[in-house]
């Protein structure tokens, strides 16, 4: 077949089609649209389509909910055909000093709801009323009588100082969902009784969570709460919410497909949480009628630094909950989700050969086509933009090369750097061809395509009935059925379990048996007849005691200092809501506050995680909610049901054993007889009600008692500050074991100045305790043939090798072990060997034995205390709000002097490759980055605020010390000016207006 490239056009009537190397090829120097192209190509089966029109200048990221540039507007095209006439529908509000984006068509195909954001300096009216507000708002445009271009307006949100995007119509007239950074109910019940604006987890955005209204715009209600944002919802066939949720627990940092009602009960990830690639967004049902009914579209891309550009996927979520993680035996043990180009792209960070992808939109017609947003792969060489196609092997390797500094980059002629130029496509995946649609202007580009087809509207559910008392205490119930009803990465299983988890007479921690369903893809599961059982040996051998509840401590939005504050970590502050008992079987259930951001954590009698849950869950008020287990498969039956939980052993309890319902976990029937067991309480207490020990053989479980303090014996109670409402501050209550009084000697007594660690109550030179520098962060490792660091390149940038620390507060979905049971430094307090890797033992290996014994020198309760601060993330202050925190508002510090002043240096200064998460050249790993400026004036001033701790000693604050010095980063080499030197008019800039700061810094 001929490849008619959509640059020149061809007169005749006909298909443009061009595959995938062809069109790469012939997007050279491409631009124009709309009605001036000459051409009357028809493409078979066009339709209305609608999509925005972007300044090609803006930043987008899965991160940045609602980036603005001033350029935008929403498009209409009579046909999906680029001969088609164009027409701008917005020009009259926006009057080019406005933006546009996501458009969804109702269910009817006559209207399109869609957010625009305009300033108010602009004249245009809605009504009688000023149409613009400065802000992203919601807007429809009804063709219902006026047809495609003779239709009206009307604004829907109206907010001057919140923006709402994302918006899709709810089936039955019921009204919208949208994304909003509103918090209509968050931002009031915020940890410790507060109110205010969370930001998201790199504290720099306000969050942007999903809400509801009605169909004129009013009860505007939350129905998601996540510490990060929640994007992109559609409505799946079946009636349900599908959204793309930034993911982000320390180490988990990403995009991932979740599902809810559309009250927001019932949230659950829907598919790819522990799947290949980074960031699932814009995620879409395809054609129910079609070849691929029950798959999902997606673009897949990395978090940062593509224009939102990745590969086109495909999904299974039908029969696959993650790749290669099938529903049930029938199902293939691979697949889950594939590229459907005939190329394959680029999901991840740096150069893509083939160019990327955005914004699919599967038409419901039966052809099974996608309309998407595509960028070409373009390069700059010597100063000129070329295709990809010109380039030579050669260069391509260079450009694909991740080791490289940023040093070596400089001097290369050729860059990944050129602006996106989306355009809009029909793409076929079955013909693997690409239609060109429209072709944006110079300086634009076009995404969010969307076809002006009427489609089957989904299913309506109704609200969900809920507990009344539950919920006038604006609380919901939690319910897991066995922790042990785990999935094959066994993360409460044996890949966390170590000898020290044997009791005595136990030859293993968890007893197994084959699955009884033939359905099961697992070859092992926890045998739950015998572990509750207490004549069976498995009773007494279980490891799961308690569970632990969390929630989040949002970071402030305008608050400085709050960096300094968090720590050495990725996880933000967290506050512990308590602890409730996990039953013989590995059931619990509990009541938690609702609409906040929970999360759960098993751990053992010493208070010790076994795994770090790495993920936000929520319970509206009056939901109870029921989970099979703990990262249990998502698919199929409960482990804990049928004949396994209807089975009570003789040697149970009988008063227990006979108030059993049917299908009731042990958790289930013990509260329904006590309601005081679903309340989280402060310690861990346990007493084994389930043994009946008047039978012969029968032996209950231990007791257990661990308290702050009131302990059996005094000699265990903490004699230092013990916390308050769950909330953990190393200096206020880690800082004082190290130098309380252990009759002949503390722990600083050896572990001083003079020593290899340094637990003294000194300052560094961070401002932070040295104490806690020393246990966060490992040593540098020294390199004997030169006396320096090592230094190593990661993402481009040269940084400074580090030995394993004391304390490991990292955890990731790839790697959740409980942060005390695999930190070196809880093994050498406890003397047993848990789960801290070889690098960690070989850097700080066991005392000597002249030492004292260290396993016997903390009580149980200040063991306890060291474990949930670990387990929690490591955090230097978990309550942002602590006096002692540095965490203050500056008002000062506002957001238009920062526009006016500092931004301008921050983005020619800083934003080139380290601390802009756009451009896919190679630098500082976002995920990584203490400082991401985004291209949105209100993120990038919340971050640099987190950068200052002091405004009257304005020099000494991070924002300016870092890029200060030479070499920075540190590790770098060939350096000889800071990026930021001290005798500059720039430096001088940002230091005049931190210390402006000064005499109105408050607490």
């Amino acid at each position: 077949m001929k490849h008619l490239l959509p640059c020149r056009l061809p007169t005749t009537r006909g298909v443009a089609a061009v595959t995938l190397m062809g069109l790469v090829a012939g997007l050279v120097a491409c631009s124009g649209g709309g009605k001036g192209e000459d051409s009357t190509l028809v493409v078979a089966g066009d339709v209305p389509i609608v999509y925005v029109k972007r300044a090609d200048s803006i930043n987008l990221n899965p991160t940045d909910g609602g980036n603005f540039a001033a350029g935008g507007d929403l498009m209409l095209r009579e046909k999906s055909s680029p001969s088609a006439t164009e027409h701008n529908l917005t020009a009259r509000f926006t009057q080019g000093e406005g933006d546009a984006s996501d458009p969804e068509v109702s269910y009817d195909g006559k209207k399109v709801v869609f957010s625009m954001r305009c300033p108010t300096s602009n004249t245009s009216k809605i009504g009688d009323v000023a149409a613009c507000t400065g802000r992203w708002n919601i807007w429809e445009y009804d063709m219902s009588t006026g047809g495609l271009t003779g239709g009206t307006f009307r604004r829907l949100t109206s907010s001057t100082t919140d923006d709402d995007v994302d918006p899709v119509y709810l089936p039955g007239k019921r009204g919208f969902v949208f994304t909003s950074n509103r918090q209509t109910k968050t931002r009031h019940t915020q940890a410790l009784g507060r109110s205010y604006f969370a930001l998201d987890e790199y504290e720099r955005e306000r969050v942007m969570n999903l809400h509801t209204m009605t169909a004129d715009g009013a009860e505007i209600t939350q129905i998601s709460s996540n510490q990060s944002h929640d994007r992109n919802p559609v409505i799946r066939p079946n009636g349900d919410v599908m959204f793309s949720r930034w993911d982000h627990v320390g180490g988990r940092n990403h995009f991932k497909v979740f599902r809810m009602k559309p009250d927001g009960t019932d949230m659950f990830v829907l598919y790819g949480a522990h799947s290949e690639g980074n960031s699932f967004l814009n995620p879409r049902d395809m054609d129910p009628a079609g070849k691929y009914k029950g798959f999902l579209s997606s673009d897949l891309m990395p978090l940062s630094r593509t224009h939102e550009g990745g590969a086109l996927v495909l999904v299974d979520a039908a029969n696959y909950s993650e790749q290669n993680t099938p529903a049930n035996s029938t199902v293939p043990a691979t697949g889950g989700q594939q590229q459907i180009t005939g190329q394959e792209l680029n999901m991840s960070r740096g150069f893509s050969r083939y160019g990327r992808v955005t914004t699919p939109y599967p038409l419901w017609d039966g052809s099974n086509r996608l309309l998407v947003a595509y960028k070409p792969c373009e390069v700059t060489k010597a100063g000129n933009v070329v295709s990809c196609a010109t380039l030579t092997e050669a260069e391509i390797a260079l450009l694909s090369d991740d080791e490289r500094t940023l040093e070596d980059q400089a001097g290369d002629t050729v860059l990944d750097n050129v602006r996106p130029h989306y355009a809009i496509y029909m793409f076929d995946p079955a013909q693997q061809t690409w239609l060109n649609v429209a072709t944006p202007p110079a300086g634009f580009m076009f995404t969010d395509p969307i076809a002006l087809l009427p489609r089957t509207e989904p299913n309506i559910i109704q609200t969900a009935n809920v507990d009344t008392d539950l919920a006038a205490k604006d609380q919901g119930l939690l319910e897991v059925r066995s922790v042990y009803d785990t999935d094959g990465l066994g993360r409460m299983g044996d890949a966390v379990l170590t000898a020290a988890d044997l009791r005595a007479g136990c030859t293993t921690a968890i007893a197994k048996t084959a699955p009884t369903d033939a359905l099961d893809t697992r070859s092992q599961v926890a045998d739950l007849l015998r572990m509750k059982d207490p004549a069976d040996p498995a009773y007494g051998c279980s490891p799961a005691r308690f569970v632990r509840a969390l929630r989040a401590v949002a970071p402030p939005s305008g608050s400085m200092g709050l960096r300094r504050a968090i720590g050495e970590t990725d996880f933000e502050p967290q506050q512990i809501l308590g602890y409730a008992p996990i039953e013989p079987d590995g059931s619990f259930k509990l009541v938690v506050p609702a609409d906040v951001p929970i999360a759960l954590a098993v751990v053992d009698e010493q208070g010790r995680a076994y795994q770090t849950h790495t993920n936000w869950i929520q319970v509206r008020p009056g939901e109870r909610r029921t989970c099979d287990g703990c990262h249990s498969p998502r698919r199929g039956a409960s482990l804990n049901s049928g004949n396994i939980v209807n089975t009570m052993p003789a040697s149970l309890t009988r008063a227990l054993a006979s108030a059993h319902l049917s299908g009731e976990t042990m958790a289930s029937t013990r509260s329904r007889l006590d309601a005081d067991v679903l309340k989280l309480t402060a310690d861990l207490l346990y007493r084994d009600v389930w043994a009946d020990t008047t039978q012969t053989g029968v032996t209950a479980r231990p007791a257990i008692s661990l308290r702050y303090t009131g302990n059996a014996t005094a000699a265990q109670d903490l004699a230092t500050l013990a916390p308050v409402n769950g909330i953990i501050n190393y200096p206020e209550h880690i800082q004082p074991l190290w130098s309380r009084d252990r009759g002949s000697r503390t722990c600083t007594t050896c572990h001083n100045a003079a020593s290899k660690l340094d637990l003294s109550g000194t300052l560094a030179g961070i401002g932070r305790l040295q104490s806690y520098q020393e246990l966060l962060l490992g040593d540098p490792v020294i390199d004997p043939a030169t006396g320096l660091p090592r230094t190593r390149v990661r993402e481009g940038v040269i940084e400074i090798v580090r030995d394993a620390a004391l304390v490991d507060a990292s955890a990731s979905e790839g790697d959740a072990v409980g942060m005390a049971r695999k930190s070196r430094l809880m093994e050498i307090l406890s003397g047993q060997s848990l789960m801290a890797d070889s690098a960690s033992r070989t850097a700080h290996p066991n005392p000597p034995a002249t030492a004292p014994d260290h396993a016997l020198m903390l009580n149980s309760a200040e063991k306890r205390l060291l474990a949930e601060w670990m387990d929690l993330g490591g955090k230097y202050y978990n309550d942002p709000f602590d006096a002692n925190a540095g965490v203050r508002n500056v008002a000062t510090l506002d957001q238009a002097s920062f526009e006016a002043k500092v931004l301008p240096i921050l983005r020619s200064t800083c934003a080139t490759n380290c601390h802009m998460a756009v451009g896919s050249n190679k630098g500082g790993d976002f995920r990584n980055n203490r400082f991401v400026l985004t291209g949105s004036a209100e993120g990038d001033f919340n971050v640099t605020l987190s950068m200052i701790n002091d405004t009257c000693k304005a020099a000494s604050n991070p924002l300016l010390t870092k890029p200060s010095t030479v070499p920075h980063p540190a590790g770098a080499t060939r350096q000889t000016v800071a990026p930021l030197p001290t005798t500059g008019a720039a430096y001088t800039t940002i230091l005049n207006w931190i210390a402006s700061g000064c005499a109105a810094s408050t607490p």
